[in-house]
């Protein structure tokens, strides 16, 4: 198992000091050491390093923001590199573990896993689902030793024909396969029409009006197709749980499922 190096920095009127972004740090490793790696099979190492500090050779940046760059999430630098860039706010150490989880299962945004269409007005044909651990479940979070962190779903999440009693998400939220409670979202690539397609945190079902270029990297291809204020809101995690997580979010304790 190859571990990789993810760089913790503030850039952000937060002026988090070093300690604090370490607390964060130390916390997201935990996550990965004891819940996520042995779900998922991917691992690495978090630092935390101050605003000045010159960002390692090798390293994954993710960065927190007053106001994003390159848009908020995962993207790929010139040379091919992953980055995050995070929302600063109030509870952003729920969005660098959404991101940090989301960047390593898929850090170049172009791992699809095919099951039945789940909009209602489809015939349940095969689809291609572009896999984000962290959006079907954005809404919910749980704590490591006082720092919250998100939810996460494991990979029988996009297994219709799952046994009954499968966990689908780290907390175990989720009652069944491919579900998207209110707040979250999921993206697919319908062959039979070359288009991305969506259910929304309001449970909308969406098409993109243009067909996909198959030449293009996925992710980057699926956040253009959807490329309005929608799709601000919805990678805006902050404005999201707001909105929907006030009576859903899982307080569970770390270790507690």
């Amino acid at each position: 198992m190859k571990t990789r190096h993810i760089v913790l920095q503030d850039q952000s009127k937060l002026n988090l000091t070093l300690a604090q972004l370490d607390s964060v740090a130390q916390a997201l490793q935990t996550q990965l050491d004891r819940d996520f790696t042995p779900v998922w099979g991917v691992h690495a190492l978090v630092q935390a390093i101050d605003r000045n500090q010159a960002l390692p050779h090798s390293a994954w940046p993710m960065r927190i923001l007053d106001q994003s760059q390159a848009g908020l999430g995962v993207h790929l630098d010139n040379h091919g590199k992953p980055f995050a860039e995070i929302q600063a706010g109030a509870d952003w150490s729920i969005t660098a573990s959404h991101e940090l989880l989301e960047m390593l299962v898929d850090p170049l945004g172009k791992k699809l896993i095919s099951d039945n269409d789940i909009d209602p007005a489809s015939d349940g044909h095969q689809v291609q689902y572009l896999v984000e651990v962290g959006d079907p479940v954005e809404i919910f979070a749980y704590q490591i030793n006082g720092v919250s962190l998100s939810d996460f779903i494991t990979p029988e999440y996009y297994d219709l024909n799952a046994a009954p009693g499968t966990s689908y998400d780290f907390l175990n939220q989720l009652q069944s396969a491919l579900e998207v409670p209110a707040g979250c979202y999921i993206s697919w690539l319908d062959p039979q029409d070359g288009r991305w397609h969506q259910k929304q945190p309001d449970g909308s079902f969406i098409t993109a009006q243009a067909k996909a270029n198959f030449k293009k990297n996925p992710r980057d291809e699926r956040d253009a197709a959807f490329n309005d204020d929608e799709n601000v809101t919805r990678h805006d995690q902050l404005r999201i749980r707001s909105r929907y997580n006030a009576a859903q979010v899982s307080r569970k304790a770390a270790g507690q499922k």
